[in-house]
């Protein structure tokens, strides 16, 4: 069944389908205006699918914004720490800290 199938079938899902297409192209576009129009959409009314998400990035709007017009992120680093957090989660009580190190220090 493909995409077009299920939003026939399921009708109630078309408008949060459309909601999040219209959310990403603004973000794949880097559109600033666009996402502004989206979030004042979804603050419209807190009966809208979106609206907590929509509020939490309200509450942090500089950063939103830095990211859309700033042409570098934090995703490696982010990356990096995640790796960490797992390498130490799956050693979590079998070994000690020198083979720790060995097994972060050997992907760098």
């Amino acid at each position: 069944m493909d995409l077009e199938q299920c939003l026939e079938r399921y009708p109630v899902v078309r408008p949060i389908y459309e909601i999040v297409q219209e959310y990403q192209e603004a973000e794949d576009q880097r559109n600033y205006d666009r996402f502004l129009a989206w979030l004042r959409g979804q603050l419209s009314d807190s009966k809208q699918p979106f609206y907590s998400y929509a509020k939490r990035l309200r509450s942090d709007l500089q950063a939103v914004k830095h990211a859309f017009f700033l042409p570098y992120s934090n995703g490696v680093l982010e990356g990096q720490i995640n790796r960490l957090k797992t390498i130490k989660r799956m050693m979590y009580g079998r070994a000690r800290l020198d083979l720790l190190e060995k097994r972060v220090l050997s992907r760098l």
